[in-house]
């Protein structure tokens, strides 16, 4: 597999060891609307969204890119950010999404699956929505929404082959920073699935970083960022619980919030 430039290091500064150091706060979203069926619990409607939005503008608390994130807190200026991501590259994020955070000057990343631009996520049993078109994604890079890979078809690459990976991880980096015209630093794991192989072949794809969802404490990293899945039932009251829990975890390791 050839490693692009810009490789680094798997640790940074807010990990400096897999499972030390602290967790930044990364908000996980799917898609913004209301659909009328949801059995996988991946969309929150325009209203809720922007109710947890303002409850993080209320708190002080600006959302942004991960990569964004990341720079910050490796120069010591990270404190009062919170990470927000869309996984699969719903049409939603540009139509609904994307004005409420523009308004509050907040950014976010969007996690694009190569391979499925303009379709639908049929890879699910149940109700399909459609995805980003190539124009759509080129839209949200020039908006200023940081475009990161989710693969190429929403694979699940733990057990992954070789094959399957190059695919999946380096392909699809290559592939969409053709279309944006701007390096892609990060990935997102499809369905939080990832193994040894798989978060080496991010690493040596040159990906700055990767972001999972509920990673094990011994494998968190800079490929392993983790992140708080936030759905419809998450009022103002869920969403400063969640965040509690989060600094209680950092606390717990000795890390100030």
């Amino acid at each position: 597999m050839t490693v692009l430039r810009g490789a680094q290091p798997e640790t940074i500064a807010l990990a400096e060891e897999p499972g030390v150091g602290r967790d930044p706060l990364i908000l996980m979203y799917h898609g913004v609307a209301e659909v009328p069926e949801d059995p996988h619990h991946l969309f929150v409607s325009p209203r809720r969204f922007a109710e947890q939005m303002a409850w993080l503008e209320r708190r002080g608390l600006r959302g942004v890119g991960v990569g964004s994130l990341i720079d910050a807190t490796r120069e010591n200026r990270g404190r009062g950010l919170v990470g927000i991501t869309f996984d699969d590259g719903y049409a939603s994020v540009l139509d609904a999404a994307w004005p409420e955070l523009a308004r509050r000057g907040f950014g976010a990343t969007a996690f694009i699956l190569s391979e499925r631009l303009g379709g639908t996520n049929d890879w699910d049993v149940g109700p399909t929505w459609p995805l980003l078109g190539a124009h759509e994604v080129q839209m949200l890079a020039a908006s200023g929404v940081e475009i990161g890979s989710h693969g190429s078809t929403h694979l699940r690459l733990a057990g992954a082959t070789a094959a399957q990976l190059a695919s999946e991880v380096h392909t699809s980096r290559r592939t969409l920073a053709a279309l944006v015209g701007t390096e892609i630093r990060g990935f997102a794991y499809p369905y939080g699935s990832f193994d040894a192989a798989a978060r080496r072949a991010v690493r040596d794809s040159g990906y700055d970083y990767a972001c999972a969802v509920g990673a094990p404490r011994s494998e968190r990293g800079s490929m392993a960022l983790p992140r708080i899945y936030i759905g419809q039932k998450d009022d103002v009251v869920r969403m400063r619980v969640k965040r509690i829990v989060h600094q209680s975890q950092n606390l717990v390791r000795g890390i100030r919030p």
